[in-house]
């Protein structure tokens, strides 16, 4: 291979085939770090998607693989490939910056749960990629580390919350990005990159706790649905010493997403969490979706959410969210950015029988909004009902307002959103070609446990709408 991270007909290569490759001796782990390490120096200004590389860590845990390679034995599955972990997430030996002037900065002793079963599969780890203050806004953009920019159109946002890993992942310099989802920030960085994102079931992915009463999770960006079905089943393996966890797959994922599913039964649906006004680019996209899915012969059918009402999720929503920086150790509370200290002041304003109320009636209604999935198999959304903003459009008017931004953020997440309270899988995928525009992808959202189902519907799709090939053409990649 003489450029083994460079394109090819498909596409730049996956994180599997890479694997493959180097448990072949086709390519050595060090060869291909230096090509990613390369890109990273030449595209990354441009973008600013990673915050915190490092090239000689990564260059000795490279030649480390490379050495367990000769030596011959059992490799784990991504042995010697490369990966960027979200900076919301420790690191064993990396500062924590959660993207805030207010923290502390500390380096880090261990790897949270979900990053030390990445270590275990042998990914080599090339750096940290940004994220909004403590992750809690649809962009990516702070204070700390500034703007990071969409490689399909510079001025627009890839996203958020991980939208350092999914601008990395679309601009070719990692084949993988590790992201995190508390109300679809896989999902929608994934939508508006052009790559697929999957926010598993509750208590698939291992984590040192059940952050944001279970709403939040961990998983993966990547370019294909083979990828993430892999990776999957690395997080599904793992250890998980949490208060409750699913049942682990009868089946790996790996080989559920190249399964063809059967004859589905597709329930379309357009319904926001919040109040949104819905683009015409969505819904002609949920549309051309249904559409294809109905020529693969599946059964498309309209289908409400019983019980979902944007006048009664909004305010229940917010009193749970505003905790969201609970676990991030800020010591200067003036240096937090005004839409964060509104959030946590507000949290402190909440007496605990209410926080507990709310929860309550969340887990009471989430009862009712599950019989949605008693008569279809999948439900069908855009992942997101708006475009992508524009960098700094997210933040106008907070100076008068600080809730400004948490408003506009949450009606991108309004599609999203659900599947977080819920605990369903949910994926996103670039299944609709949007020429001349940026990506904006389609969400398939499984019933309980049923990530093997949603997986297998994206490989099909996959299969018949190819996707991987197509790249952004707005840098020098």
């Amino acid at each position: 291979m003489t450029d083994p991270v460079g394109t090819g007909r498909e596409g730049w290569p996956t994180a599997s085939e890479l694997a493959e490759h180097i448990r072949a001796g086709k390519v050595g782990s060090r060869e291909i770090v230096e090509g990613y390490l390369a890109r990273i120096e030449k595209i990354d200004p441009a973008l600013n998607a990673f915050c915190h590389v490092t090239p000689d860590e990564a260059r000795q845990a490279a030649d480390a693989a490379d050495a367990q390679v000769r030596q011959g034995g059992t490799l784990p599955p991504f042995h010697g490939v490369p990966i960027a972990i979200k900076d919301l997430h420790p690191v064993r030996g990396w500062p924590l910056c959660s993207a805030s002037n207010g923290v502390g900065h500390e380096v880090m002793k261990s790897d949270a749960l979900a990053v030390r079963a990445l270590r275990e599969a042998g990914f080599v780890f090339v750096g940290a990629t940004t994220s909004p203050e403590f992750g809690t806004v649809s962009v990516t953009e702070s204070d700390r580390h500034g703007a990071t920019r969409n490689p399909w159109d510079l001025a627009y946002s890839p996203g958020g919350s991980s939208g350092g890993s999914a601008a990395a992942v679309a601009a070719g310099l990692v084949p993988v990005g590790h992201a995190s989802d508390g109300a679809g920030s896989i999902r929608e960085p994934a939508s508006y990159c052009g790559l697929v994102g999957m926010k598993p079931s509750r208590g698939l992915v291992p984590a040192d706790a059940h952050y944001m009463e279970g709403f939040a999770t961990e998983g993966v960006l990547t370019r294909t649905v083979l990828d993430t079905a892999a990776i999957l089943d690395v997080f599904a393996a793992a250890p998980r010493p949490t208060w409750y966890a699913p049942p682990r797959p009868e089946t790996p994922f790996q080989e559920r997403a190249l399964r063809d599913p059967g004859r589905l039964r597709i329930g379309l649906n357009l319904q926001p969490a919040f109040h949104v006004e819905v683009d015409p680019a969505a819904r002609d996209t949920l549309r051309r979706a249904a559409d294809m899915i109905a020529d693969l012969g599946h059964e498309v059918v309209e289908q409400d959410i019983p019980g979902l009402d944007p006048d009664w999720f909004a305010p229940r929503f917010d009193i749970f969210y505003s905790t969201g920086s609970a676990d991030c150790a800020v010591v200067d509370e003036s240096a937090v950015e005004p839409l964060n200290r509104t959030l946590r002041q507000a949290a402190r304003e909440t007496d605990s029988l209410t926080y507990v109320t709310t929860i309550l009636e969340l887990q009471l209604r989430s009862a009712e909004m599950y019989k949605a999935w008693d008569s279809v198999d999948v439900l069908l959304t855009p992942t997101n009902p708006v475009l992508a903003p524009r960098v700094g459009s997210l933040w106008e008017g907070q100076e008068t307002d600080p809730w400004v931004p948490l408003r506009r953020a949450l009606q991108t997440a309004s599609l999203t959103a659900l599947g977080n309270m819920l605990g369903l899988p949910a994926i996103s995928v670039p299944l609709v070609p949007q020429p001349g525009a940026l990506p904006l992808g389609v969400q398939l959202i499984g019933g309980r446990w049923q990530d093997g189902t949603v997986l297998a519907l994206a490989g099909q799709l996959e299969r018949a709408y190819p996707w991987r090939h197509r790249t952004p053409a707005g840098l020098p990649l």
